[in-house]
């Protein structure tokens, strides 16, 4: 499982407004997640849709654990949970 490529591509998404949109508009793809695959794929960071799924799921867990404990505030979750992405995209890819 290629986990630190996910992360990779997720921190750099965080970084690159360029990106961001290019996210956005492979999260709209019918198959979203071979869309953002191969979205990260073609800039260099190679993982499958099985291990982007989780790597969110994960995501998702951590976020609901943090929740439930009341330890972070409303931004340090959002960055938990999405890996620093902007809310608006966070949320679509926390729906997968």
């Amino acid at each position: 499982m290629s986990t630190a490529a996910v992360q990779e591509f997720l921190r750099k998404v965080a970084e690159d407004e360029s990106l961001q949109g290019e996210l956005a508009q492979a999260l709209e793809a019918e198959n979203d997640r071979q869309a953002v695959t191969e979205l990260a794929n073609s800039k260099g960071y190679e993982f499958t849709p099985e291990e982007l799924w989780a790597e969110i799921q994960r995501r998702q867990t951590e976020f609901e654990k943090f929740k439930r404990a009341g330890e972070l505030s409303d931004e340090e979750l959002e960055e938990t949970a999405a890996g620093a992405i902007p809310a608006a995209i966070a949320q679509v890819a926390l729906s997968w």
